[in-house]
């Protein structure tokens, strides 16, 4: 099979006729086909860059575990002109798409936004399409703005997705579509035509969460792989529905049960970029323990407060937090991701000093202590808005702390680059720096062969 690209240039289409650029799909094709990086506030593109760093960081921390690992079994020998990251085999551009989401999202500790790992399916669609057609730099962080945006907005018209279908899997199919036309330069009409195939090929939902089985976290993969291909399938001249989003028998009416957010996926287009929404993890635990587990740190903290003595924990988070699946998963853990994914489990160990920062701990999934105070942990109805609460008794006192989910994880580039290096500390001298060389001065660099190289060589 010929996995050639044709020159971007020659993947342009004709703008479309009026009437269709009142739909949805056309409209986002408008907006991605024309984002350019000359035209960004330079704090997005500052920001674009820090979303690569981070994506690097968690893909090379993740080198090694099982999924990642089925992923390569799965793409074989196949050969192209993409890579994967560490290691020297080049693939097909969708293949490697597929395999580098799977690190990107393999430790637990990759970004998200609007209810999905943004950053692990747009990501690996926008460097590996970039790559096989020889795009800029300017061209992959123009991409990875525009995949993160169409996520976002793709589930704001469908929020009733949750928590029946997995957001990542099913916006997130979108946004990697969006990541990947952007790449080859697509114009309006072709990427419209990617962002509707993405919408087809959407899938994924959560039960995996509760099993901690692998299919979870290789609906990632697929999701940037099913990008990759509605994009280069539109550019081989694949068509989609018009409505394909906001139609009776689309998008949102199918994933949302209703196209009454329809409005809210174009609502503010333009005015400034969704990327700026992003939060990061601190930690290898699912997004939704993030919060919790930092107010139980910070009581662990606390003067007086005897980890010890506790005798009761209680937590309250959002509606959305308390239903996501997993999040009250109970003993007995079978996997790492059942304990990560569980509010009792991080808590507990949280509470109790455990090195929750590090993705081995969760190997001690046999932890008593831990175990039994997690027992002990009562998930209370929400309260109504975004605030998360962690109480807890303790010596005879009551210790409580309060915050609004996720406002501690906007990420700064000190931050950032304070996590590349943590979880880079294992490579050899010199390649974390020649990673950040690489991508210091991205958009100004004529190709991404320069930063694919360096994540091959690893």
């Amino acid at each position: 099979m010929d996995h050639t690209v044709s020159p971007p240039s020659a993947l342009c289409a004709d703008a479309p006729p009026a009437a269709a650029q009142e739909t949805v799909a056309a409209r986002l094709g408008a907006f991605v086909a024309g984002t350019d990086v000359a035209r960004m506030p330079a704090a997005v593109v500052a920001l674009a860059r820090s979303r690569l760093l981070d994506a690097c960081a968690t893909a090379i921390a993740a080198r090694g575990l099982p999924v990642p690992t089925v992923a390569c079994a799965f793409v074989g020998n196949a050969a192209g002109a993409a890579s994967v990251i560490g290691q020297a085999q080049r693939v097909p551009a969708a293949d490697a798409a597929f395999v580098n989401a799977t690190l990107v999202n393999g430790c637990t500790h990759d970004d998200f936004l609007a209810k999905s790992h943004a950053g692990a399916v747009a990501i690996p669609a926008a460097l590996a399409a970039a790559e096989e057609c020889g795009a800029s730099g300017a061209d992959l962080l123009a991409a990875v703005v525009a995949g993160y945006e169409v996520t976002a907005r793709a589930y704001r018209g469908a929020p009733g997705m949750l928590p029946r279908f997995r957001a990542t899997g099913v916006p997130g199919a979108v946004g990697a579509a969006a990541a990947a036309a952007r790449a080859l330069r697509l114009g309006p009409v072709a990427t419209a035509q990617a962002l509707g195939l993405g919408a087809m090929f959407a899938s994924g939902f959560g039960e995996g969460f509760v099993a901690g089985t692998m299919d979870v976290k290789l609906n990632v993969g697929w999701a940037s792989r099913s990008g990759v291909s509605a994009a280069r399938l539109a550019a081989c001249g694949a068509t989609s529905a018009p409505t394909v989003f906001e139609g009776a028998s689309g998008f949102f009416a199918a994933f949302g049960d209703s196209t009454a957010d329809a409005g809210a996926a174009l609502h503010g287009l333009g005015e400034r970029f969704l990327i700026e929404d992003t939060v990061y993890k601190e930690r290898p635990v699912c997004i939704f323990v993030q919060t919790p587990v930092q107010l139980a740190r910070t009581l662990a903290g606390e003067p007086g407060f005897d980890a010890g003595r506790i005798e009761a924990v209680r937590i309250r988070a959002p509606m959305a937090t308390l239903t996501n699946p997993g999040y009250r998963n109970v003993a007995p853990f079978a996997t790492q991701l059942q304990a990560r994914i569980s509010a009792r489990f991080t808590v507990a160990a949280a509470l109790l000093g455990r090195p929750v920062d590090t993705y081995r701990y969760f190997d001690n999934l046999g932890d008593a202590d831990v175990l039994a105070l997690a027992e002990r942990i009562e998930l209370l109805p929400p309260g109504g808005d975004d605030t998360v609460v962690v109480q807890v008794q303790s010596a005879g006192r009551t210790f409580e702390a309060a915050g609004v989910e996720m406002d501690h994880l906007l990420p700064t580039a000190d931050k950032v680059l304070a996590k590349f290096r943590r979880l880079t500390a294992d490579l050899a001298p010199g390649r974390a720096d020649r990673l950040l060389a690489e991508l210091s001065d991205l958009e100004a660099r004529p190709d991404v062969a320069g930063l694919a190289a360096a994540l091959r060589d690893l």
